[in-house]
């Protein structure tokens, strides 16, 4: 099913009766409702932005992931490392779960020992064909009436139908829709069941009836367009209408129809005119009961009275054509029954069931699944067969199959047993079929997966002339277990050797052509002007699927095991549902996890000796009963000449020996073991979140949202360890942890460090890292991958929620350092900049609600028959376009207003206008004000200015909780909060130049009360002069509290104390001379940016020398301080540009230095966050400037500083950065490359630092406001004073002062080396 149509569903009519929509999620977690599908996935775990099974293909052949990316570059640089399966047993047995989920720390393939595995080529190693099952039926009549629903007995009184007609919205299974011999969408109506069968009815075209009709085909009857095969709600009532007349003339209970055509035609008057959906004041959700009469008088009735009840409608029910091009005709589709079929001593009674079950004469078309059991068995002991009973069966006996035209008889007599390596010597019949001389006495039963390397060979073709062989079936791996080269396939076809035993089959049982063709006809299978049953087999194979029989074993009853659900991520992202439903939904799920997360109840499941581990070899065939012979249209003629022999092919030597080849043997019990044990770093993981969780769901605590995401990336990789689906991977997001990265080319999973901590995770803890998330560039919103889980159990509001929380965190937390830099309170900087993120999301809604409008509007007339019409229309849709594509679609800007004109309007007396609101024009103060008051309204979604069906009232009240809290983190009072966020929203509105927007509907003084739901052609002008409103700080003195006022001197005395708190970001280099006095590093220091990465100790002891030595009164530790801000403030620009064409003449080094750019490099990580960079800058030059330093103990050790320098020049801080920061000079052309630290750079000697200390001091005082900018010119250079003012780090003069120049620097001597080194 794809992404597109999972977002619409399901496919429910909304009731119009009262009746409710359905109060249960939506989620895959009940009974079978499709045949049974190893590549199915739950809807809530279905993504937008899957990776494909191509993919995995691919990948099972060596090779790369193309490095086009920053984080695939990353990934590929890490070893592959081999891990055993053994070693994760042990793991998994002793409970080391720490040491289990270190290895997601760096890339692994997975192994599985030799000793897990079973030899085939012994001669005690034999493969054993079957048991055999039939899986899956579907019946299709062949005229109109209910004929596939009928026995083939008259009386048989276990015998019922059950109609439910409530549940007529159901979908028809996706993967049953090749089987049908018509495309079914907007055809199907779910009815009921037959049995253990689902009865439903198609509305096929009349054209299905004539069988002789070259367009009777799938390919060419006519289709409806529609996006899924449920019939429309209107047709669907239409039919159980037909019903309730067809039911009420019966006389069945106590139904009855007194209105046959209801107008208007809703739930409603259906149940005012009939009872079949329940009586008016009960229950709805009526079942009607059948007996075997019964439904043959229901039968009958379709069959007599359709035409005439059709004949009969309205023309309003009639005038779409659809009841009189199209006839019902009843299907069963039974799945997910595995019965056992050609079993021994059990022939005649499964030869009647077949006879007793279907009247065969009026079946078009049966569609089956026969499922086979391959495996190996492990003879302990053999019982030889007596040489009379094997020639009393087969007279002739040969040494070769059939296949072999070389082949000769044998005489068993003279033949021995067993070769000499031991092997049985085979023998074969008539028939090709390889015919025991032993049989096992003892043995066990071994399991068995693919090898998916080589399954290839079970789908290709013969040699072409050149000697290449082709598959000649395209099929899809899936690889289990986080083995990459181990597990399931399925193919859209059979394997082509058992195609061809088929064609064999369909010989003997199809009709002669010379029963229905003139005899001068030559036969053309291409020839598309002869009849469908000349152009196609009365038998052929749909498709196949090869899987382990415990993926089917444990999804026996339900559709999808509990590992598969995503459970804990529903558990996690539930705590705040508020619905009543969400609730209960969340309830259940906490106390099924409470009492064991899903993948131990899943071990718990496959442990113990007796697990079904065979291979499954599944094939689903088509049997067109019109092309059979009339004497074999019955049940016992199918079993004995179809069922029976497809399923002996799978022991015919041309089949066993291929599979032979691609079957990889294990010993007895292992692949559930396999399954517990291989993914064990994954379920400890998960079982770690929940252990750290667990208190805070059942307190019902919100969660934070990387957690819930994190958790279900985890569990999505767990469902692809049980499935092998890649299209459970979410791309964008699971690529950049290196989740899908490790599973897709490596087999097992792996964990970038860039979400996770390494380090705690190897010592049991988890830090899950906020900072960085990757965002979906088009909206700038961080990416996701728990929204389906979440929209389909808990409703999509849920979701907007819970996305809009997510979404405005992230954003304050990742605030542009250049946002709002006017404002110098940081808590109002904030509180904007998360109103402009959430105003963000009304432009989307704005644009869509106006796009859709329009598009309804004018889509007809882009096929009116008048040329100006249709260009007019086409000219409009343009504007709208481009207006859609503008930033702030709501300003007044020329290009802007213009598109938007033109899109709405047609000019009157040759001029644009918009609808204007009654109001007239309004404050823009106005707009923030009823944004903030509608937003607590119950009815806020039909009141301006939001937007019906959109997302921003959500986004809207997380946004001012968000900003309520941010005025209260600052000392705002209660009764100044409104203001405060009517403030944000304002000056939000102000940046994004928000002129006008759409308002609801100009009285029209009408009875009834006014709408007051957002229109697309009432526009409300915002461009009249707002009231003087003081600054913010002016709103907050006129309602000081006692609180604020303790805040503000508190903060005062913190900025005068030496060793108060003081925040390089705030206090940036406009304001840097007020902190000249601090002793203390700022707030920004913290030594985890280097240590987190596993880096040598030398280089933690470095920075731990830093901050117990620091003094910020000292001119090094002040310059490395103001040097660490100017980097902060010049990021991500932090890259010199190409050097290639320096100076060789090193008197011009120092003013080409000076006058090179600052640039930034797009695919270099790291360089965007400014805490990591005061942290290292200052560690970095007080390291290499202090003697005392252990990196300058080690320099003079001449230890190996690889990693200090590799761990800094990764983020652009080395010795080149030093001379731009004008510490140190390049003495030699190599300083321009790879530069030696004092070898190619030289610091400065101490009395130069000090001199130039002394110039940014007194420029910092002098300067005013502008005392940061000239600092940065004299002791960096005018280019980072320019890139400093734009990023507001500075303010920049308009005409800089003359430059004031210290005298020239001197050559240094020895002695200014040993004043600096003290070596």
């Amino acid at each position: 099913m794809s992404e597109l149509d999972n977002d619409h569903l399901p496919f429910v009519e909304p009731r119009d009766d009262g009746l409710g929509p359905l109060d249960e999620a939506l989620v895959d977690e009940g009974e079978h409702d499709a045949p049974f599908d190893i590549a199915d996935l739950p809807r809530q775990l279905l993504t937008a932005d899957p990776h494909t099974q191509n993919d995995v293909h691919v990948a099972l052949y060596p090779h790369q992931p193309a490095p086009d990316l920053d984080y695939v570059r990353l990934f590929n640089t890490h070893r592959i490392r081999s891990i055993n399966i053994h070693s994760l047993c042990q793991l998994h047995e002793q409970g080391r779960f720490k040491t289990a989920i270190s290895l997601l720390t760096t890339r692994h393939c997975l192994k599985v020992d030799e000793q897990y595995h079973v030899d085939s080529h012994t001669p005690d190693v034999v493969p054993r064909v079957g048991p055999h099952f039939l899986d899956y039926t579907l019946y299709v009549g062949s005229r109109r009436g209910l004929d596939a629903a009928l026995p083939n007995v008259h009386v048989d009184h276990n015998w019922t139908v059950k109609l439910q007609l409530s549940m007529t919205h159901r979908l028809w299974p996706d993967n049953a829709v090749n089987a049908l011999p018509f495309n079914p969408k907007g055809r199907m109506m779910y009815l009921g069941t037959r049995l253990d069968d689902q009865l439903w009815l198609a509305m096929v075209p009349n054209q299905y009836f004539d069988l002789d009709d070259p367009d009777n085909t799938a390919e060419k009857l006519p289709r409806l367009d529609y996006k899924h095969p449920a019939l429309s709600p209107q047709h669907a009532k239409m039919l159980v209408m037909f019903l309730a007349h067809v039911l009420a003339e019966m006389r069945h209970e106590d139904i009855t129809c007194t209105v046959p055509y209801p107008e208007p035609l809703t739930w409603h008057t259906i149940r005012q005119s009939t009872e079949v959906m329940g009586h008016l004041f009960g229950q709805w959700q009526r079942t009607i009961n059948l007996r075997l009469p019964d439904l043959r008088r229901l039968h009958q009735g379709f069959r007599t009275s359709w035409h005439a009840w059709v004949a009969a409608a309205p023309h309003s029910w009639k005038q779409d054509t659809f009841l009189t091009q199209n006839s019902p005709v009843g299907i069963t589709l039974h799945y997910g029954q595995n019965q056992p079929v050609m079993v021994t001593r059990s022939l005649d009674a499964d030869r009647l069931n077949w006879d007793r079950d279907r009247n065969y004469s009026n079946i078009r078309q049966v569609s089956f699944s026969l499922a086979t059991h391959i495996s190996y068995l492990d003879v302990h002991h053999w019982r030889t067969i007596p040489k009379e009973s094997i020639t009393r069966v087969n007279p002739v006996l040969y040494d070769k199959p059939d296949d072999d035209p070389s082949r000769l008889p044998v005489d068993l007599h003279d033949l021995p047993l067993l070769d000499d390596d031991g092997f049985e010597i085979n023998i074969y019949n008539e028939a090709g079929y390889h015919v025991p001389r032993r049989s096992p006495s003892t043995f066990d039963t071994c399991g068995a997966l693919l090898d998916l390397r080589r399954v290839h060979e079970l789908y290709q073709g013969d040699e072409d002339a050149y000697g290449h062989v082709q598959n000649e079936v395209p099929y899809t791996v899936y690889p289990l277990t986080f083995t990459g080269n181990l597990g399931n396939v399925k193919a859209s076809g059979i394997m082509p050797k058992f195609a061809g035993r088929v064609a064999q089959i369909d010989k003997g049982i199809s009709r002669h052509r010379e029963d229905v063709d003139t005899p001068d006809l030559e036969y053309d299978p291409d020839d598309d002007h002869l009849p469908l049953h000349r152009r196609s087999p009365a038998l052929h194979g749909l498709s196949s699927q090869i899987y382990n029989s415990l993926s089917h074993r444990v999804r026996t009853e339900a559709k999808f095991h509990v590992v598969q659900l995503g459970m804990v991520t529903s558990v996690l992202a539930g705590t705040t549902a508020t619905t009543v439903s969400g609730r209960r939904h969340w309830n259940r799920r906490v106390e099924f996890c409470d009492h064991g997360l899903p993948h131990l109840r899943f071990a718990e499941k496959v442990s113990g000796d007796g697990q079904p581990q065979t291979l499954r070899f599944e094939n689903t065939y088509v049997l067109d009963v019109s092309k059979l012979r009339p004497e074999f249209r019955n049940g016992s003629s199918i079993y004995d000449r179809v069922i029976c022999p497809l399923l002996k092919t799978w022991s015919h030597p041309s089949i066993v020996s291929p599979i032979r080849d691609v079957l990889v043997a294990f010993r007895p019990n292992f692949i559930p073991e396999l399954f517990k044990c291989a993914t064990y770093p994954i379920t400890a993981l998960i079982d770690l979140f929940w252990e750290k969780h667990v208190d805070d769901v059942k307190e019902k605590k919100l969660m934070d949202p990387c957690t819930i995401k994190f958790v279900s990336m985890l569990e999505r990789t767990l469902n692809y360890a049980h499935t092998g689906n890649a299209a459970v991977l979410c791309k964008r997001l699971m690529d950049r942890t290196w989740l899908s990265l490790g599973l897709i080319h490596d087999g097992f999973p792996c964990l970038s460090n860039a979400f996770i901590a390494h380090g705690s995770l190897t010592n049991g803890q988890l830090t899950v890292r906020a900072d960085g998330w990757p965002t979906d560039p088009s909206t700038h919103r961080p990416l996701t991958s728990s929204r389906r889980c979440q929209e389909l159990t808990y409703g999509s509001d849920h979701y907007k929620v819970y996305e809009a929380r997510f979404a405005i965190s992230f954003a304050i937390d990742n605030m542009p350092l250049d946002a709002y830099p006017s404002i110098s309170d940081m808590s109002l900087r904030i509180a904007c900049y998360a109103a402009e993120v959430s105003l963000r999301v009304y432009f989307d809604d704005v644009k869509r609600f106006i796009q859709d409008k329009m598009n309804i509007i004018l889509s007809p007339n882009l096929d009116d028959p008048d040329r100006a019409v249709r260009r007019t229309a086409r000219d409009r849709l343009t504007a709208l376009s481009r207006w859609v594509d503008e930033p702030n679609p709501l300003s007044y800007n020329a290009g802007v207003l213009s598109n938007l004109l033109r899109a709405l309007t047609e000019p009157t007396m040759g001029k644009f206008e918009l609808t204007s609101s009654a109001l007239g024009q309004m404050p823009i103060t106005y707009f923030a004000e009823t944004l903030v008051k509608h937003s607590i309204r119950t009815d806020a979604q039909s009141r301006p200015p939001f937007v019906p069906g959109g997302n921003f009232l959500h986004v809207a009240r997380v946004t001012i909780d968000e900003i309520k809290s941010i005025a209260t983190r600052a000392g705002v009072s209660p009764v100044s909060q409104h203001p405060f966020v009517v403030e944000a929203f304002r000056r939000a509105c102000e940046l994004l130049k928000v002129n006008h927007v759409p308002w609801s509907p100009n009285p029209h003084h009408e009875r009834g009360r006014p709408s007051t739901a957002v229109v697309h052609d009432v526009w409300l002008n915002l461009g009249a002069r707002p009231s003087p409103s003081p600054a913010f700080s002016s709103v907050r003195s006129a309602e000081h509290s006692v609180g604020l006022l303790a805040l503000q001197a508190s903060e005062e005395i913190q900025a005068s104390d030496p060793r108060g708190d003081w925040s390089a970001i705030d206090i940036r280099l406009i304001t840097f001379a007020s902190i000249l006095h601090k002793i203390k590093l700022p707030i920004e220091w913290d030594v985890t940016h280097v240590s987190r990465d596993r880096v040598p100790s030398y280089i933690v002891d470095a920075y731990h020398f830093v901050a117990n030595k620091y003094d910020g009164t000292k001119p090094l530790h002040q310059l490395a301080t103001f040097s660490a801000i100017v980097c902060a403030g010049l990021l991500p620009s932090i890259f010199p540009p190409d050097l290639t064409n320096h100076p060789s003449v090193s008197t011009q080094f120092e003013t080409y230095i000076r006058d090179l750019d600052w640039v930034k490099r797009e695919r270099r990580k790291g360089t965007t966050h400014t805490g990591p960079f005061i942290t290292m800058v200052i560690g970095f030059i007080i390291s290499l400037y202090d003697s005392e330093s252990p990196i300058m103990q080690a320099v003079r050790a001449r230890s190996d500083l690889k990693h200090w320098w590799s761990k800094h020049t990764a983020k652009a801080i080395n010795a080149f950065l030093l001379v731009r920061l004008g510490l140190a000079n390049v003495l030699t052309g190599s300083g321009f490359r790879s530069a030696k630290w004092l070898q190619d750079v030289q610091p400065l000697p101490m009395s130069t630092i000090e001199q130039k200390h002394a110039e940014v001091v007194r420029l910092l005082k002098s300067g005013g406001k502008y005392g940061g900018f000239d600092a940065v010119r004299f002791l960096v250079g005018p280019k980072a004073a320019e890139v400093l003012a734009a990023n507001h780090y500075v303010c920049a003069r308009a005409l800089p002062p003359p430059p004031r120049h210290l005298s020239p620097p001197r050559p240094y001597s020895e002695s200014d080396v040993h004043e600096m080194w003290d070596f």
